[in-house]
């Protein structure tokens, strides 16, 4: 069964300048839980206001997002893995690779928490150490 929920994504890249970058999108969206895999459906705004719709799949080992919209692509995070796709803009593609380091999977009944530590680089390469925390709520919780 579709689960009604609140998605909490929070994004960090730490450069080799000690710079870090931080984001994070608040949004609503779906979950459900089949055969011990996560799926979390949710749609983003961008900046230009295009809609992007977003599939996320997880599991103790692995983490996959697929987004589709004014930018295309097909991430994969498996742990102790390096991982090549393209990142598809209106300006052209850009090779995106991820050297993911660990997945850290936390569920209660009132929360699930993902945390994906990764390394990013672009056409090969290195751009920066990232963390990437997904916090799933249900809507009934949120409200309490």
């Amino acid at each position: 069964m579709d689960q009604e929920v609140l998605v909490s994504i929070r994004g960090l890249q730490m450069d080799l300048q000690s710079d870090e970058d931080a984001i994070e999108i608040v949004t609503s969206g779906t979950y459900k839980k089949k055969n011990n895999k996560g799926f979390l459906l949710f749609d983003q705004y961008e900046e230009d206001q295009s809609l992007t719709k977003n599939v996320l799949t997880f599991d103790e080992k692995s983490m996959e997002l697929t987004r589709r919209g004014g930018s295309q692509v097909h991430m994969s995070f498996f742990q102790n893995e390096k991982t090549l796709t393209n990142y598809g803009t209106p300006f052209g593609n850009i090779l995106v690779g991820v050297d993911t380091r660990k997945i850290r999977i936390e569920e209660t009944e009132s929360q699930v928490h993902v945390a994906v530590d990764y390394a990013l680089e672009l056409n090969y390469e290195y751009l920066a150490d990232c963390e990437l925390t997904v916090d799933i709520t249900p809507k009934a919780q949120a409200r309490t």
